[in-house]
């Protein structure tokens, strides 16, 4: 793998004196899509609360690595810092504000990281998501599950982020939607965009990621390019059931 722009290193957490995650260690490549897979209880969300520290990290060190060279730790950022040094998270539930308007929604989310007006890139999303425009005017609530799932990525994508975290993205959708979903985060990929994404659809998520990593009672156990991992004998029959 190339140097990452982003990397857990040896990251030991959990919740009160309950340890969830030991030794795991997680590297993003720039532009790359990275998925975290493995079966219920295995520690992949509290892999994102660690970085936003709802998980207590005990040990270990997560690191945002600039395109100029800058390295943060991110363990010394405030959770609500982050989006300001180039971090964006897209949570599974709660992950727009219903009450406000679309276009609302975009606003809150710019941040003027890569110096783009705010203007400019709300345009650019609307864009590449139409079906957000003609509802730009209406409260978010109203939009349906799918058109939520695609302004919470649009919102998220208005702060310029250096890497896009995603939580279990398709959870919720109806079948029909999933692949459209997968579709969505491959273009946005194509962009340039980083994605470190924790799913449930383990197959379908590896299939389109540039490496992938499996975990288990809270531990590193496999890891390799994500079509490879997705279609591993081994792997498929123990963790994502037979086919």
């Amino acid at each position: 793998m190339t140097t990452p722009v982003f990397e857990l290193k040896s990251v030991s957490a959990g919740y009160g004196d309950v340890q969830i995650l030991t030794d795991v260690s997680i590297q993003v490549p720039a532009n790359s899509i990275v998925t975290i897979v493995g079966p219920n209880g295995a520690g992949k969300s509290t892999i994102l609360k660690s970085i936003y520290g709802i998980a207590k990290v005990t040990s270990g060190e997560i690191n945002l690595h600039k395109l100029s060279g800058e390295s943060i730790d991110v363990r010394a950022t405030k959770p609500h810092h982050l989006a300001d040094i180039g971090i964006a998270y897209v949570p599974q539930i709660d992950n727009i504000f219903p009450t406000l308007t679309v276009d609302e929604n975009l606003d809150v989310g710019y941040k003027h990281n890569g110096g783009t007006p705010l203007q400019e890139r709300k345009e650019k999303l609307y864009k590449q998501y139409p079906d957000l425009v003609i509802r730009k005017k209406d409260r978010a609530g109203t939009l349906s599950g799918g058109q939520r799932q695609m302004l919470a990525l649009a919102r998220a994508l208005m702060s310029g982020p250096d890497i896009l975290l995603l939580d279990e993205p398709s959870a919720g959708l109806a079948p029909a939607l999933v692949d459209q979903l997968f579709d969505e985060l491959v273009r946005i990929n194509e962009t340039g965009a980083t994605i470190l994404m924790v799913e449930q659809n383990a197959r379908r998520a590896l299939e389109i990621s540039s490496y992938g990593y499996v975990l288990d009672m809270g531990k590193n156990r496999h890891e390799g390019p994500g079509k490879a991992l997705a279609v591993d004998p081994e792997i498929v029959g123990i963790y994502f059931g037979k086919r």
